[in-house]
């Protein structure tokens, strides 16, 4: 009762509003009118209108009007009895200030690495690959080939087929040239290696066995909703190949872009630990953070 005592001067300024406007957006003459006050800290009816959705029931408004103020009120009392009664409050702002200090660095490595280029050469992602190709077996098939979309209505229809299975490279130009603008899509891929679901994601069809389906068909045809599907396959790995390099080199070099934005950061922490430690704002007592290792007594009486 007590609590809710506290909710009626804004609950009486909800529910004329409310009154008012019925199923409608509240028309919210001072928005910054304060309800409550805590410590010093205020809950305005803006801030509470602004966290109700518009367009729902008065009777759901009511309740999450209630809610959100019965919650702000809760937390601040019983923030306020509990820290009078907490006895180690010190702990709570050591919590407190090691989170934000984490929020800091989190923030500034973030920038860090936005703002950092990054550089591998060829020859690490090279050399990496040959030492890893094994441990990287591809979970789908990958394929080259060529993939066009055209209406099903298209006088042209023939021709394309023609072209598209016949892939030479007179018939590339002529799908390129002279029919690009019968295509809805098209895709020419039989010079770089892809995923085969992304292909499989642009036609209408369900296909079942990716590798089955790969190692028996080397063109295919399928027609929906006015739009007729042709793709020719002009090269296919199976689902657990070995990658070819030019296939894993991208992601190669994001990993080893990602171990050397950890390795810098490990060396810019070693730097700042021992600049630290120099000018005295980090002091070794019982640890070395340099060499991670417990200091013992007796190294302790020989440092004096």
């Amino acid at each position: 009762m007590r609590r809710k005592s506290l909710l009626i001067g804004g609950l009486i300024v909800f529910f004329i509003l409310i009154s008012a406007c019925g199923k409608k957006k509240m028309p919210v003459e001072n928005e910054e009118e304060i309800l409550l006050s805590v410590n010093g800290e205020n809950l305005t009816l803006n801030d509470v209108v602004n966290r109700i959705p518009v367009g729902i029931e008065s009777e759901d408004s009511i309740a999450l009007f209630e809610d959100i103020v019965d919650t702000w009120v809760s937390e601040r009392v019983l923030a306020q009895m509990a820290e009078s009664k907490i006895p180690n409050m010190e702990e709570i702002e050591r919590r407190v200030s090691s989170f934000r200090n984490r929020l800091i660095v989190k923030e500034y490595l973030r920038q860090m690495r936005e703002g950092r280029e990054i550089k591998v050469s060829d020859d690490s992602v090279r050399h990496f690959y040959e030492l890893h190709k094994n441990e990287m077996l591809t979970e789908v098939p990958l394929v080259k080939g060529i993939y066009l979309k055209v209406s099903s209505s298209s006088e042209k229809l023939d021709e394309i087929r023609h072209h598209i299975t016949n892939a030479s490279e007179e018939s590339i130009d002529k799908l390129e040239n002279h029919y690009g603008r019968e295509a809805l899509q098209y895709d020419y891929f039989a010079n770089v290696w892809v995923d085969w679901q992304t292909i499989a994601d642009l036609i209408p069809y369900r296909f079942y066995d990716p590798d089955a389906f790969l190692q028996s068909t080397r063109d295919f045809e399928t027609s929906y909703n006015g739009s007729t599907y042709l793709l020719h396959i002009t090269d296919y790995l199976p689902g657990g190949s070995v990658p070819p390099f030019e296939y894993a080199q991208g992601k190669i070099r994001a990993i080893m872009e990602q171990i050397k934005i950890s390795s810098y950061e490990d060396l810019l922490v070693e730097s700042l630990v021992k600049k630290a430690l120099k000018e005295g704002t980090l002091v070794r007592k019982s640890y070395d953070p340099i060499t991670r290792k417990m200091i013992s007594q007796h190294s302790k009486e020989n440092k004096k």
